[in-house]
């Protein structure tokens, strides 16, 4: 469990730089800089999945698209609130 935590501070950290550095950036524009290919191949992937076929909403319009136009200081405050809880469960 520690190094989850560890991961989820270290997102943190990046996030909360990049939030500074420019302010409106959302994590779509950070993943699509960072690596194009694996954002469209993840719609490619939720778009065909299993899931899609079964229920009537789109997955990707629906729940993906709103989570990736977060702003970057929204998303890392979750990233921290989440931190923090596991911190609190395994104290160590």
């Amino acid at each position: 469990m520690r190094i989850i935590k560890y991961i989820f501070f270290l997102i943190f950290i990046i996030l909360l730089f990049c939030s500074f550095k420019k302010p409106n950036i959302n994590l779509g524009e950070i993943w699509r800089i960072l690596h194009v290919n694996s954002l469209i191949g993840l719609q490619k992937v939720v778009e065909s999945s299993y899931i899609q076929l079964k229920i009537d909403t789109d997955i990707w319009f629906e729940i993906i698209i709103p989570i990736l136009e977060l702003p970057v200081f929204i998303f890392t405050v979750i990233i921290f609130i989440i931190y923090l809880l596991l911190k609190i469960k395994y104290k160590s």
